[in-house]
C-alpha cells in the first residue's frame, strides 16, 4: 500500500488543529464528557498552546527570534526560547527528566551530546521517533535523509539535522601566491605537503615581523584528521558503536595528518578571523559555519573586502578520487517523550527545520553561512550568489557540491568516548611524548574500558 504523504497545506491545517487539541486537552477536568450522540466543537482554543525551546547555538538565535511569530500564528502557540550554555544544558536536562518536569518541548543541541542519549533501546531513550511523522510529511522528499543518519537507532529518527556543515579550504590566495603556490591545485594531501615544505624553506615559519606563520590552523582532531579518515571510508566507531582506532586505515590517517606537526598553528578562536585575513595563517579546513564566523568577521572593512584575498577550494585527499571533505560539528533538535504536546511539537520541529516556503532556509545560509540539510531548497538563487568575501566565488555552490560528495556516518553513545580517549593521547604523540602506535593502543585501551564501565 502506497504511503499516504501530506501537502504542505495539509501539513500546516493538521498541525494547527493539533495546537488546538493539545490547549483543549489541558482543560479537559473542566469539559464534561461527551456521550457517543454527542457533537464535540473543534473550535479552536482563545489561549495559545505555551511551547519551551532550548537551544545553544548562539548564531541560530536572530533565526529563531525573527520566527516567533511566525510560529507563533502558524500553529496557535505561544512560543519561547531559552539560549543556554552546553554545560548548563547537559546539566540540566536530565534533572528535568528525572524530575518530570521542567523539560523542554524541544531540545537542540549539539550533535555530540545527543548521541549520549542513545543507549539502550527505544524504552529508555528519551526522545520520539521522528522518523513516521517525517514520512508522512511535504519534507520527506526534500530532506538529506543521511543527515539523519547520525541521530538514528535500530531505524528510528531521535534528532533531526539543522545542518550539513561539509568542509572547504579556506585560504589566503595573495599570500600564497608569494611564496609560489596556488591552493586550488593541491588534489592530495602529498602536494599539500611539499608546499608547505616550501613555505617553511622560505619564512622558517615566521612572519616578517617575527611572529609565528602557520601553513594550517586547526585543533588536533577537528577536521583535517576526520577528512582523511572519510577519504579511507572510517569514522571513529563502526555501526555498532565499537571504536575503530586499531584498524589500518585509522594509523594511515592519523600518520599522514602528523607530517604536517611542523607546519601547524592551533586554532585560536579569538583571533582566527585577523590571522587569516592577514596571511598569518594561510589555510584553515572551513565548515559551513566557520566561513559564517569569517565573512561575518569582516563585513565592515570594506576597502578590505573590495580586493579580498580569501579563496574556497576543495579539500586535498589521501588520493585524488577520494570524497575530499568531511563534516565538522552539528545540531540535531529532538523531541522529549515526556513533553505533553509531543505530537504538536514534532510538526513544530519540522516546520522550523525544513520549511522554506518564504525562503526561510535561504535566510538561513545568508546570515550565518550554514547550509540547510534540504537539496530542495538549493536552487534559491541566494545560494548562487558570488560573494565579496571570496573574490567573487560562489560559496553556495561550493559547500553544495562538498555536501553531495560528503559520506554518511553513523554514531552511536560510544562516539564520544572513543573521541575523548584518542584526544588525550593525540596530544602526547603530536608532542613527541610517545609514538603513534603507542598513542592508538593506549586510547584503544582507555576507549573499551570507558565504553565497558558505561553500558549499564
Amino acid at each position: 500500500m502506497e504511503e499516504k504523504r501530506l501537502s504542505r497545506r495539509e501539513f500546516l491545517r493538521l498541525s494547527a488543529l493539533a495546537a488546538a487539541g493539545a490547549a483543549l486537552a489541558g482543560c479537559a477536568p473542566q469539559t464534561p464528557a461527551a456521550k457517543p450522540t454527542e457533537v464535540v466543537s473543534t473550535a479552536p482554543p482563545t489561549e495559545p498552546t505555551p511551547f519551551l525551546f532550548w537551544f545553544q547555538a548562539e548564531n541560530h538565535e536572530p533565526e529563531y527570534r525573527t520566527r516567533v511569530e511566525e510560529l507563533n500564528e502558524k500553529f496557535n502557540i505561544k512560543f519561547s526560547y531559552e539560549l543556554m550554555s552546553r554545560d548548563a544544558m547537559t546539566q540540566k536536562f536530565p534533572a528535568t527528566l528525572m524530575a518530570g518536569s521542567g523539560f523542554p518541548d524541544i531540545i537542540e543541541q549539539n550533535a555530540d551530546d545527543i548521541v549520549k542519549f542513545l543507549k539502550g533501546d527505544d524504552s529508555v531513550i528519551p526522545f520520539v521517533d521522528l522518523k513516521p511523522a517525517l514520512k508522512a510529511s511535504p519534507y520527506a522528499d526534500q530532506v538529506l535523509m543521511s543527515r539523519f543518519d547520525r541521530y538514528s537507532k535500530d531505524g528510528k529518527f531521535y534528532g533531526a539535522p539543522h545542518d550539513v556543515h561539509p568542509v572547504l579550504m579556506l585560504y589566503h590566495e595573495r599570500a600564497w601566491q608569494e611564496y609560489g603556490y596556488d591552493p586550488s591545485t593541491f588534489t592530495t594531501y602529498e602536494k599539500f605537503l611539499q608546499a608547505a615544505k616550501g613555505v617553511a624553506a622560505k619564512t622558517n615559519m615566521e612572519m616578517p615581523d617575527g611572529r609565528p606563520l602557520g601553513v594550517i590552523m586547526d585543533c588536533l582532531s577537528c577536521t583535517n584528521l576526520p577528512a582523511r579518515m572519510m577519504d579511507l571510508g572510517i569514522w571513529w566507531t563502526d555501526a555498532d558503536g565499537n571504536p575503530m582506532l586499531k584498524t589500518p586505515e585509522f594509523r594511515e590517517a592519523a600518520s599522514n595528518w602528523m607530517l604536517f606537526r611542523d607546519y601547524w598553528m592551533n586554532i585560536d578562536w579569538g583571533n582566527q578571523v585577523a590571522m587569516l585575513k592577514e596571511g598569518q595563517v594561510l589555510t584553515q579546513f572551513c565548515p559551513d559555519w566557520l566561513y559564517g564566523i569569517h565573512f561575518q568577521g569582516t563585513a565592515n572593512d570594506k576597502e578590505w573586502l573590495a580586493n579580498s584575498p580569501m579563496r574556497m577550494a576543495i579539500l586535498p585527499g589521501m588520493k585524488e578520487d577520494a570524497p575530499r571533505t568531511t563534516s565538522w560539528g552539528g545540531t540535531s533538535a529532538s523531541v522529549p517523550k515526556l513533553s505533553p504536546i509531543k505530537e504538536l511539537a514534532v510538526e513544530v520541529l519540522l516546520y522550523l527545520y525544513f520549511e522554506n516556503g518564504e525562503g526561510q532556509l535561504a535566510k538561513r545560509f545568508v546570515d550565518t553561512g550554514i547550509l540547510p540539510p534540504v537539496p530542495g531548497c538549493w536552487d534559491d538563487p541566494v545560494f548562487h550568489e558570488p560573494k565579496e568575501y571570496l573574490g567573487g566565488q560562489i560559496a553556495g555552490e561550493l559547500f553544495i557540491e562538498a555536501a553531495k560528495r560528503l559520506p554518511s556516518y553513523s554514531e552511536q553513545w560510544t562516539t564520544h568516548l572513543v573521541t575523548e580517549a584518542w584526544g588525550g593521547q593525540f596530544a602526547s604523540a603530536w608532542a613527541g611524548e610517545i609514538t603513534l602506535d603507542e598513542a592508538i593502543e593506549a586510547a584503544y585501551a582507555q576507549a573499551v574500558a570507558d565504553i565497558e564501565k558505561n553500558k549499564f
